[in-house]
């Protein structure tokens, strides 16, 4: 279990403010909430984040892809806490052995992460499980990666489901449609926004939705 420290403030808003905000503490602990539920952790040094954790429905995210992920984010909620030395070096001992910590030789930079639509796409065909991912517009492939298919079949039938899933959510009164996922013995199917378009992503029937999920998220804040 991670020290609860003393409180030093409440934050709402983009990674880069929290970074500015703690610029000048020395060592703080952060602790990151998302949506209804998403929990992460971070510490930071004088605005440089040495440890990173997020975890969502599930899938946990360490170290740089939880860096990644939350840069991603436009709106988050921080509170950030102050360690005595006890305290810090309990959270320094837990997060090692939790493999939280941030790797900044590897890490790209804020600008780095800035990527092109077929970057994207081939961020989300690197999740363990995922086959192919396409992105579609009125049942035409625009984008596609991985995969020996049929994209010109796959978006027409992707298509097709869009527009009934779409029916079927406004007649039940349950919002705007979001995303499908489809399961069967041989494999998943999601479908998600992207910009104006929307994606097609084909897996393994082991792959990991929430991994997945989080990854279509990531890229759909961009």
């Amino acid at each position: 279990m991670l020290p609860e420290g003393r409180q030093v403030a409440n934050l709402k808003g983009p990674f880069k403010e929290l970074i500015e905000f703690t610029g000048q503490i020395i060592a703080g602990g952060v602790s990151a909430r998302g949506g209804p539920n998403g929990e992460g952790y971070l510490l930071i040094e004088n605005g440089i984040p040495a440890i990173a954790q997020y975890n969502e429905n599930g899938t946990e995210l360490k170290g740089n892809d939880a860096i990644i992920f939350f840069r991603e984010q436009p709106f988050l909620e921080y509170t950030v806490t102050s360690y005595n030395e006890s305290e810090l070096r309990k959270v320094i001992t837990y997060s090692i052995r939790n493999n939280w910590l941030v790797d900044h030789k590897s890490l790209p930079t804020e600008d780095e992460t800035t990527l092109s639509n077929e970057e994207k796409l081939d961020r989300i065909l690197r999740q363990p499980g995922v086959i192919a991912v396409s992105s579609f517009f009125e049942g035409f492939p625009i984008n596609s990666r991985g995969g020996d298919g049929d994209f010109e079949h796959a978006a027409a039938i992707a298509e097709d489901l869009l527009r009934a899933g779409a029916k079927i959510s406004d007649d039940l009164g349950i919002g705007i449609l979001e995303q499908i996922i489809l399961e069967t013995p041989q494999g998943k199917c999601i479908l998600a926004p992207f910009e104006d378009l929307y994606l097609v992503v084909l897996t393994s029937t082991d792959a990991n939705l929430g991994m997945i999920r989080l990854a279509i998220k990531g890229v759909q804040k961009l």
